[in-house]
C-alpha cells in the first residue's frame, strides 16, 4: 500500500470512528513506515505532532487533517522539526525550515559553555563576535541571549534562505543581531567579516560543514534528501576530501578577522578565548593541530570539548 493510500485510508477512518484509540493506532501504523523510528519513536512523535496541532487552533486533539498530514509528512522521511517548524535550543526556540541546517542540542551545549567561559574573562560588556555558516542564527542568538545586551554578534552564511531564516529567527526571539551572505572561501571574506561586524572581533565562531563525501553517503536519508548538502560537506568542491577544508579555510581568515592580542590584554580581555569550532566526533586533533599551525601564531592553546553525551563535539583555542 502507498504512502497516499495509506494516509486517505486514515482520513477516512478519522471521520467514521468513534474512538481515539483506533484513530491513534492507524496513525503510528502510518509512521512506522519510516523505518528510522521506533514505536517509542513514533508514539513520541506522535504526541508531538499532536500537541502542534492544537497550539495552532486545528481542531480536537488527534482528529484534524493536520496532524494526518504531519503524519503522512513524517512517514515519507521529512525530519520533524521540519514539520512542526520549530526546535528548541537551549533556553531558545528556533524556527526551521529545510534545507537549512537543524540545530542540534549538541551544539547548543558546547557553545552555551562558551557563554560561560566568556563571562568569567570579560570585565566589559563590549564584545564582537563573528559566526560563521550560521545557518538559521541559532548560535549568535544564543550567545546574544546569555552574553546581554553588550555582545555584537554578526552571523554569516553562503545561502541568502539561510541568511532570512535566520533574520526572521532574530525578530521573533527580539534579539539584536546582524546576518549577512558570504562566501567564506572568497578572496575577500576577511574584508567583509570585519567591515559588517563594525571591526575586528574578539571571537570568531563556526559551526562549519565538517562530514566528508563517504561519509555522507552513510548518513540517514531524512538528512540527505532535506537539509542542505552544503552545509555538511566538509569540502566546498563536492569531491572526496577529509572533510577539514573549512577549519584551514577559518585558521586562514584569524590574523585578519580577530584584534590583536595586544589590543586585547591591554582591554583586560586576555583571558578570552579567541576561536570556538564545532567537530566531528573523530576530528579533535586534527583541527586542534590545524588551528595552531595557522598563520600568525594566533592559537597558541587548544581545548577540545565534549557534548552532554561525552563525545568530542567542539575544539576552543586560547593566544595563550
Amino acid at each position: 500500500m502507498t504512502a497516499r493510500r495509506a494516509v486517505g485510508l486514515v482520513s477516512t477512518h478519522v471521520r467514521r470512528l468513534g474512538t481515539k484509540t483506533e484513530v491513534t493506532s492507524r496513525l503510528l501504523e502510518l509512521l512506522r513506515r519510516n523505518p528510522e523510528l521506533s514505536d517509542e519513536d513514533a508514539k513520541a512523535e506522535l504526541r508531538w505532532m499532536r500537541q502542534a496541532a492544537r497550539s495552532r487552533g486545528e481542531g480536537s486533539p488527534g482528529m484534524t487533517g493536520g496532524v494526518i498530514e504531519m503524519v503522512e509528512r513524517r512517514s515519507k522521511g521529512e525530519p520533524l522539526q521540519y514539520i512542526l517548524g520549530d526546535v528548541d535550543f537551549g533556553p531558545l526556540t528556533i524556527l526551521c525550515r529545510s534545507p537549512t541546517l537543524i540545530p542540534r542540542p549538541e551544539t547548543a551545549h558546547v557553545f552555551a559553555r562558551l557563554a560561560e567561559t566568556i563571562r568569567a574573562h570579560r570585565p566589559s560588556p563590549a564584545l564582537r563576535i563573528a559566526d560563521l555558516c550560521t545557518g538559521t542564527g541559532c548560535i549568535p542568538l544564543l550567545l546574544r541571549h546569555l552574553l546581554g545586551p553588550g555582545a555584537h554578534l554578526t552571523g554569516f552564511d553562503l545561502s541568502p534562505e539561510a541568511i532570512a531564516l535566520a533574520k526572521e529567527n532574530a525578530r521573533a526571539l527580539d534579539l539584536d543581531a546582524g546576518f549577512h551572505e558570504l562566501d567564506v572561501f572568497h578572496p575577500s571574506a576577511a574584508e567583509q567579516i570585519v567591515q559588517h561586524s563594525g571591526g575586528r572581533v574578539e571571537v570568531l565562531v563556526s559551526n562549519p560543514p565538517y562530514i566528508p563525501l563517504h561519509e555522507y553517503h552513510a548518513l540517514p536519508a531524512s538528512v540527505r534528501s532535506y537539509e542542505d548538502s552544503r552545509a555538511l560537506l566538509g569540502d566546498p568542491s563536492g569531491g572526496e576530501g577529509d572533510g577539514l577544508a573549512f577549519y584551514r579555510r577559518i585558521a586562514d581568515l584569524l590574523p585578519d578577522v580577530l584584534r590583536s592580542e595586544e589590543e586585547m590584554e591591554r582591554d583586560g580581555l586576555g583571558g578570552l578565548p579567541r576561536v570556538a569550532v564545532e567537530i566531528g566526533a573523530e576530528q579533535g586533533k586534527a583541527v586542534e593541530q590545524i588551528l595552531r599551525s595557522g598563520p600568525g601564531g594566533v592559537v597558541r592553546r587548544t581545548e577540545v570539548w565534549v557534548d552532554q553525551y561525552g563525545r568530542d563535539r567542539a575544539v576552543v583555542g586560547w593566544a595563550s
